[in-house]
């Protein structure tokens, strides 16, 4: 076991992306039920990647920028989780099951930024779309509304994860991962 930990498995290009997308499957189909495998797939990311201390900064920044976007957009209306004002704990864990892939499987877009700007706007606004139709998000705006303006806000969103993803907090973390 102690060759996997800190082994950098988990920042394998497939290996992160299909971890990603079970992630997502789960959030999506499972809801509420997802909380543990989602908690248990980041441990896991986590203790595999070979720098844990730093990964987990920007994980931890990462899903709370997404996330605090989720909440705006909840109380605003666009958004909504059935009788909830506030967004599901599950999506939280999904921010930061997301946010995992910043450095590994998503680096393609790290320094194109007209590139990622497009394609944040397009599959960010694809994937709230997927998961409306399967029954975890609804919008309190028409279709079309809705879509459009989740393609502006990842057009914006995705290149500052990216971003904010390189960013180095201090240089504890560089010592420390």
């Amino acid at each position: 076991m102690n060759y996997f930990i800190r082994s950098g498995y988990s920042q394998h290009f497939w290996f992160n992306l299909g971890a990603f997308q079970l992630c997502w499957w789960c959030a999506i189909l499972l809801t509420d039920s997802s909380l543990v495998i989602l908690a248990v797939l980041l441990i896991l990311h986590l203790l595999l990647h070979s720098h844990p201390v730093h990964e987990t900064a920007v994980v931890l920044s990462c899903g709370l920028t997404g996330f605090a976007v989720d909440v705006l957009l909840t109380a605003t209306g666009i958004f909504h989780f059935g009788i909830s004002a506030f967004p599901p704990l599950w999506l939280l864990f999904l921010w930061f099951c997301f946010s995992a892939t910043l450095r590994q499987s998503m680096r393609f877009f790290h320094g194109r930024w007209a590139l990622a700007t497009i394609c944040g706007g397009v599959s960010g606004g694809l994937t709230y779309v997927a998961a409306a139709n399967f029954g975890a998000v609804g919008f309190g705006f028409p279709f079309f509304q809705a879509f459009l303006l989740l393609v502006l806000v990842w057009m914006v969103l995705f290149p500052l994860l990216l971003w904010l993803s390189d960013q180095r907090f201090t240089e504890q973390f560089s010592d420390a991962t």
